[in-house]
Formats: C-alpha cells, sequence, structure tokens
C-alpha cells in the first residue's frame, strides 16, 4: 500500500515538471521530426529534420515516441508571420479594397528609398512618426510608406538608399489621401 502511493505520489508530479528540468539527449542518427506519433513514416507530417548529433530536449513521451522541442536559428527573410489574415496582395489590391485589405498582412520584397519622418501632408501616418519611403513589392514598384515601430528604427536607419529588404508589416490604409498610396506597419524587416 505504501509502494502504491509512492508511485503514485510520483506519477502525479512527474508531468508537472517544467520543461526547462527536461533533460537533454542528442540524436542517435538522423531522424524526422513529425507533427504528431505515428507508427508508419508517411502517415504525419513531417516537420523537421535532425541530423545525428544535435540536442534535443524531451518535453513528452507517448508510448515509444517522444516530444521534442529543438532550438535553432533560421534566416528571418525565411520566415513569415503566423497569421490567418497573410495572404498575397499586391499594392493595387490594397488600394481598390482599402477597408477590406485594412489589418491583412503581406511579405513583400520592397526597395527602401529614405528613412523620413511623418508630417501633416502625410495622412494615415501620425505627425512625428518614422516611416520607410519604398517602392514594391517586385515587380509592381509602386511607392508605399511604411511605419517603422521602436524597435526596427536602427535597422531601417542603417539602410542604404535603394536597399533591397523583405518586409512583413500590416495594412494600416490601402489608399492614403490625397495620393493613394498605401501605409503599412512593419512587423520585420530584413536586407536582402
Amino acid at each position: 500500500m505504501r509502494y502504491s502511493l509512492i508511485v503514485f505520489l510520483i506519477l502525479l508530479v512527474a508531468p508537472a515538471l517544467s520543461a526547462q528540468d527536461a533533460p537533454l539527449y542528442t540524436a542517435a542518427k538522423a531522424a524526422s521530426v513529425r507533427t504528431s506519433p505515428q507508427i508508419s513514416a508517411d502517415s504525419t507530417a513531417e516537420l523537421a529534420q535532425v541530423r545525428k548529433g544535435a540536442t534535443l530536449q524531451v518535453i513528452g513521451r507517448e508510448r515509444e515516441w517522444v516530444r521534442v522541442r529543438v532550438e535553432g536559428w533560421l534566416r528571418e527573410s525565411d520566415l513569415v508571420v503566423a497569421d490567418s489574415a497573410w495572404r498575397p496582395l499586391s499594392t493595387a489590391d490594397l488600394r481598390s479594397d482599402p477597408a477590406g485589405s485594412q489589418g491583412k498582412l503581406v511579405r513583400w520584397e520592397v526597395q527602401s528609398i529614405a528613412l523620413r519622418t511623418a508630417d501633416a501632408l502625410r495622412t494615415g501616418l501620425n505627425s512625428g512618426e518614422p516611416y520607410l519611403l519604398a517602392l514594391g513589392p517586385a515587380p509592381e514598384r509602386a511607392l508605399v510608406y511604411l511605419s517603422v515601430p521602436p524597435s526596427l528604427l536602427a535597422v531601417a536607419r542603417n539602410l542604404a538608399p535603394m536597399a533591397g529588404v523583405v518586409v512583413t508589416a500590416r495594412v494600416r490604409n490601402g489608399r492614403s489621401e490625397p495620393a493613394g498610396v498605401p501605409v503599412l506597419e512593419l512587423q520585420s524587416l530584413t536586407k536582402r
């Protein structure tokens, strides 16, 4: 009875261990990381490959499978923000439906012309707000205003004129007055 109680308490407390307490393991061979535990290799989507020798953290177990956490680095330009509102849009799409495009997320390749500060003539931007004057998205090359948050200001300041950049941005105004220039809020900015 006492032994059963101890085993029960250990089983009760064990799942409560945080991922920080999970031990590290080394991959014994190259392996696929899958979306769910399955017996057949083709029955579940492959998320990633780990190489032999990669360090992994085991954060869960199910039958002969373990759930792992891998830490690593990817180029930011290889990612887009996970958002159900994201879909390819052109500046023409934004101008033709400014209300419908508001809040949408875009990932564009643009040419940064210059970092500027908004004045009262730039409707859709707050007076004094920093923005990138840019051409894009490729191959369209239309004029766009990209408001720059404080977290990206240092990167924007270091861009050379006409530098190619990949941006992820949320549409603030698809057609600002009087010139119809789209205004977007930068989420990420990566030099090409």
